[in-house]
């Protein structure tokens, strides 16, 4: 019975380390953003493409503010309420306090919109 439950484990620790070797899929989201001077302070202006076969909203933009050295020295939320469809695109434009060295824009979180369930009536 030792025995089994050992070649169990070890088929299972085998298996998991499989599927954490699998490639990486590409990005469900790409940005595209440059950092743009305005009278009020700088802001960081782009597009969002959807990469993903459904379309997404509540969509949330993490726009961090580095020093030379990559430290976050802000973060800045940016939020698109707008639904973006599975190919499309829409622009961007979050202010962003004070001037950094660089800044790293990435997808916080989203949701998917998911097609309404078939009640199979007809």
């Amino acid at each position: 019975m030792g025995r089994l439950l050992l070649a169990l484990s070890l088929a299972a620790l085998t298996w998991s380390q499989v599927g954490c070797a699998s490639s990486r899929e590409p990005p469900l989201f790409q940005l595209d953003w440059q950092v743009v001077p305005a009278p009020r302070g700088p802001s960081v202006k782009g597009h969002l493409v959807n990469r993903g076969s459904l379309p997404a909203r509540d969509l949330r933009l993490l726009v961090e503010g580095l020093d030379d050295s990559g430290h976050v020295l802000t973060k800045t939320l940016g939020v698109l309420s707008q639904i973006v469809e599975s190919g499309g695109s829409t622009p961007f434009d979050v202010p962003v306090p004070g001037t950094a060295a660089s800044y790293r824009v990435s997808v916080l979180s989203y949701e998917w919109v998911l097609p309404p369930a078939s009640t199979g009536r007809r």
